[in-house]
């Protein structure tokens, strides 16, 4: 039988478990950073965490005891839940049990937002209570909605044929989908922007403010549109009617709009017109808007200087067919029309005899874009005259006369007399000159044409490319920075509430993890700061003799620390008896990136091998992993700034790291072969000439190698 001293023992470690318990609930309930709340049967409030009061602007003792639904279900949707809520007591069912669902909630001030809604039922001795476990998913629906509304001006513009086919789209898009009340759209006109579009809803009163827009024209600096036009840059105005720069002031008034944001439609630094939004709201500007009115200006100033180039295009085209059919009609209506049309025609034009070639008579523009004299061409061929580089194309281009009896439209390459290629645009007919058939050939160098042509499409090729590296920069420092500034103001807004109240244990924590927020930006920029002394040419490779097994050991030493050694890493050293000449900063940036690559994408306690051998002249570096591989489609861009695996999930990355790796090996004359297959690891061999050098001394002031070997792929596990 236990004695009384047993019994009290006994209940004093009970009630010890019970505070430790509570303890750990309150801890738990004050750092999550989504909301918590707690009801009864009855649907009142038990417990609100901290999380919800900053989510929904109710203190604790506000909610405590008041039923949920008066505080944070919005109005129309009170009834649904009470009686969901009921079905779930009596019934032990409810159909959004366990699971995760979006809905509407409602803040103290009366702003209705979209949550994302966990709900966990808890049985007891008596009636069931009930948590929920509630995100504010307003950003993140912000965002989809911004995405969408991007992806859907893209689609605009890929099938208008025209900017003034695309506008009332693209404006009906952006107010319907961001909530704008008005959009406007003008284009630089001489010097001018002139209205091309507005659009608002049917029937609304903003009818009267959208025709005195419409009519309206503005100067550079003169208005909202005049100063992006004079800036380049977006405008927001909160209230424009309180705008002293904004001449439809009293219009804007009458119809009730306040808020207001511009953008510049640009290519190449020019602003081709410019886009701006009306809103009956008074809006505080939001630079993720602003951020991606930026990408949609730049596509709308490719689109509208792609169509200007392809109308130059067809005008050339139709030009070019109305001169031909001209001087084809002038030869067949009389021999003398033909003559003079033959000779006067500004387009090069020759008649050969189809049986041997030989020309029998050639035009001034001809012999002028030759460079031949008369005598030196009649009677002569084309191939004795050396005029097409390609006798290939020649016969083909005359078996097709031969099939057809004529040619249209054919671009061709031929070679004037100086030797230097044109490229022409060339039609011919077969015709009967005394009862033989001849070739009658109309060309015209297009030469310029071309060129233009092609320094369009490489100028738009880049502007795409700047476009793709921008949105990747700005997608990647906008997500890495805000985990670690999110962990920060949690962290620090904790410690500035309750730091009297936590334990030195605690307290310790939370700063620790402001640390490791700090370091994980810090380590962002110095990426980010790296490549840039890399591409601009700021980065020497200054080799200096260098015990290779030491330095490799050391590295992976640093990287097993710095990831609590979660994943061994095997080194083996083979043939390594020399003293190496390379540059450790270099080596450091190297094996760092590879050896964190390897331990960060393989599961826990997956071993990473690192082996390094002698080949010769060559140091052979090999980092083998068992992790998550990487994607066939994503193999081709492994070397491209910002871009990272599709399968990399939450794990944090730049992806900058093998754009390093690749940087340093060339700066040391090497090369990098990376093979991988998804979910079966992947193998980094790094070869870099490191055994041929001479003294340390004489080392420590050599030239960086300007020798640069491709990058190898390979999907080979």
């Amino acid at each position: 039988m236990p004695t009384p001293g047993l019994v009290a023992k006994a209940g004093h470690n009970a009630e010890a478990a019970l505070r430790a318990s509570e303890a750990i609930k309150s801890a738990i309930l004050a750092t999550a950073l989504d909301c918590i709340i707690t009801i009864d049967h009855e649907g009142r409030v038990l417990d609100f965490n901290p999380a919800a009061e900053r989510t929904f602007g109710y203190s604790r003792d506000e909610a405590i005891g008041r039923e949920m639904a008066d505080l944070i279900i919005p109005p129309y949707l009170r009834e649904r839940h009470r009686a969901g809520l009921k079905r779930a007591v009596t019934s032990g069912r409810d159909t959004i049990m366990g699971q995760r669902i979006e809905i509407a909630a409602v803040r103290k001030n009366g702003e209705e937002f979209p949550v994302e809604l966990a709900i966990t039922r808890i049985a007891t001795n008596g009636a069931p209570i009930f948590t929920g476990h509630i995100r504010d998913i307003t950003e993140r629906k912000e965002a989809e909605t911004r995405r969408a509304t991007q992806l859907a001006v893209t689609r605009v513009l890929a099938e208008a044929l025209s900017i003034e086919e695309a506008a009332p789209r693209i404006l009906r898009t952006v107010c319907e989908s961001l909530g704008w009340d008005l959009g406007n759209l003008w284009q630089v006109e001489g010097d001018l922007l002139c209205s091309v579009d507005v659009w608002h809803a049917p029937e609304s009163p903003l009818a009267e403010f959208g025709e005195a827009t419409r009519r309206m024209t503005f100067s550079t600096g003169i208005g909202l549109p005049g100063r992006v036009w004079a800036t380049k840059e977006p405008h927001w105005i909160a209230d424009v009617t309180k705008d002293a720069n904004f001449p439809r002031a009293v219009s804007a008034s009458h119809a009730g709009l306040h808020a207001a944001f511009s953008f510049p439609i640009h290519l190449d630094g020019q602003v081709l017109g410019v886009l701006e939004f009306f809103s009956r709201e008074i809006r505080q500007p939001n630079n993720e808007v602003l951020e991606m009115f930026v990408t949609i200006g730049g596509q709308m100033g490719q689109f509208i200087e792609r169509k200007r180039a392809e109308r130059h295009v067809r005008e050339l085209n139709a030009d070019l067919e109305r001169r031909i059919n001209e001087a084809v009609r002038g030869l067949r209506e009389s021999q003398e029309r033909f003559s003079k049309a033959f000779r006067a025609s500004p387009v090069y034009m020759s008649i050969a005899r189809l049986s041997d070639g030989r020309f029998l008579e050639v035009n001034e523009a001809f012999l002028h874009a030759s460079g031949y004299t008369c005598e030196e061409v009649i009677d002569h061929t084309s191939v004795e005259l050396g005029i097409w580089p390609d006798l290939d194309k020649r016969e083909s281009f005359l078996a097709e006369v031969r099939r057809c009896g004529f040619v249209r439209d054919r671009e061709i390459v031929l070679r004037s007399k100086d030797g230097q290629a044109h490229t022409f645009l060339l039609s011919a007919e077969l015709i009967e000159v005394n009862g033989d058939p001849h070739v009658l050939a109309v060309s015209m160098d297009i030469t310029t044409r071309k060129r233009a042509e092609e320094d369009m499409r490489r100028t738009l090729e880049r502007e795409k490319g700047l476009s793709r590296l921008k949105t990747n920069f700005v997608a990647l420092v906008s997500h890495e920075f805000r985990t670690p500034l999110g962990i920060i103001m949690s962290s620090a807004d904790i410690l500035r509430k309750y730091f009297d109240r936590l334990p030195a244990d605690r307290r310790r924590e939370h700063l620790q993890d402001i640390h490791n927020a700090s370091q994980r930006m810090a380590d962002l920029m110095d990426e980010v700061l790296l490549l840039a002394r890399v591409e601009a040419g700021r980065m020497e490779c200054r080799p200096a003799l260098l015990d290779l097994r030491e330095f490799c050991q050391r590295i992976a030493e640093s990287i097993r620390s710095s990831h609590a050694e979660t994943n061994p890493i095997e080194i083996s050293a083979s043939k390594i008896t020399a003293s190496s000449a390379a540059d450790e900063s270099l080596l450091r940036h190297i094996f760092t990136n590879l050896l964190s690559n390897a331990v960060k994408y393989s599961p826990p306690g997956s071993p990473v091998r690192f082996k390094i051998e002698r080949q010769g002249r060559e140091a052979v570096f090999t980092v083998v992993d068992s992790g998550i591989g990487i994607p066939a489609a994503d193999r081709a861009e492994l070397f491209q700034s910002f871009h990272r695996g599709a399968n990399v999930g939450e794990r944090p990355g730049t992806g900058l790291g093998l754009v390093i790796v690749k940087r340093c090996v060339e700066l040391h004359g090497g090369c990098v072969d990376l093979q991988s297959r998804e979910n079966q690891g992947t193998t980094v061999t790094v070869r870099l000439p490191l055994f041929d050098a001479g003294p340390a001394k004489e080392l420590a002031h050599s030239q960086p190698r300007k020798q640069k070997s491709p990058v190898r792929r390979s999907s080979k596990a």
